[in-house]
């Protein structure tokens, strides 16, 4: 029942975005009030309607930006802000960039901007992922063999084949031994610049001190200790898309917390059934630091 409520306001939404619009409009719409419509959204989806809106509004005037040369006013205008200045603040703190900038570069970064909430994603947002994650602190490295490569997000596949290919008698091996796809931090590849075609270092491989045996040509590498975020997909690899839609772009524009300079990673452990099973889980760590100031 509330997933298709829910379901029915974004489509309500998706249709006004170019027109004057209120979150209480939307309750309205779906026959609820405001503060319940509100609650409602902001639990089942992680974010309130108004910053949905928002978001979705910033994004579309995004494609815009890239896809045609009409002046920014125009566009700012067309997305219901009331000037090109105001536009200017919510783009940049959004994408990181002035909209200018943004339209001089032609890249479309996949972190920050926000895709229309229908269809199986929004069903994998409300039932897959887990939408507030557990704080976790690993008090002890962990020492990961397998390969390493630099490829984009869609060659992160082919790197696992490879990895498994090392890996023949994975049957024999699997007991306990847990496997991980890290994302080697670089400090000079921010979030909010990863495209399509950003070229990322990748390691993928298991945990050694489940191994019973290590392969010829496979390398170390050291899953530092310290503070995560931990989210919970649940779903095919196919689906992981969704779930970093919902963390690079809700959840961290939402948290106190900010992302620390380490690796993020994924955790296949026993609940992992295959890489194309409805039922297998994921774990997501994002490496997570207080922001200045807080304790």
């Amino acid at each position: 029942m509330r997933m298709s409520l829910i379901e029915e306001a974004i489509q309500y939404i998706e249709y006004r975005l170019k027109q004057p619009l209120h979150a209480s409009e939307v309750a309205k719409s779906v026959h609820l009030s405001y503060y319940h419509f509100h609650r409602v959204f902001q639990v089942m989806t992680g974010e309130t309607p108004g910053n949905y809106i928002r978001k979705r509004r910033l994004t579309e005037a995004a494609l815009e930006l890239l896809s045609s040369r009409r002046p920014i006013l125009d566009i700012a205008v067309e997305y219901q802000f009331e000037s090109q200045e105001a536009f200017g603040r919510a783009f940049k703190k959004l994408f990181g960039i002035s909209p200018s900038k943004f339209r001089s570069r032609s890249i479309r970064p996949i972190s920050t901007g926000k895709a229309a909430l229908v269809d199986d994603r929004l069903g994998h947002r409300c039932n897959n992922i887990s939408l507030e994650p557990d704080i976790v602190t690993l008090n002890e490295d962990i020492s990961v063999m397998g390969i390493c490569g630099n490829t984009n997000i869609s060659g992160i596949a082919d790197l696992w084949k490879e990895c498994m290919q090392q890996f023949s008698d994975w049957n024999e091996r699997q007991a306990g031994a847990r496997a991980y796809g890290i994302c080697v931090y670089v400090n000079d590849v921010a979030i909010g610049e990863v495209s399509e075609h950003t070229e990322l270092t990748e390691f993928v491989g298991f945990e050694e001190s489940a191994l019973k045996g290590i392969p010829d040509g496979v390398n170390r590498y050291r899953i530092r200790a310290g503070t995560y975020a931990v989210f919970r997909h649940q779903g095919p690899v196919s689906m992981l898309r969704y779930t970093y839609e919902y963390i690079w772009g809700t959840w961290l524009a939402n948290t106190s917390w900010s992302l620390d300079e380490r690796d993020d990673f994924e955790e296949y452990g026993p609940e992992f059934q295959g890489p194309d099973h409805e039922e297998s889980i994921i774990y997501i760590y994002m490496p997570i630091t207080t922001l200045q100031g807080q304790v």
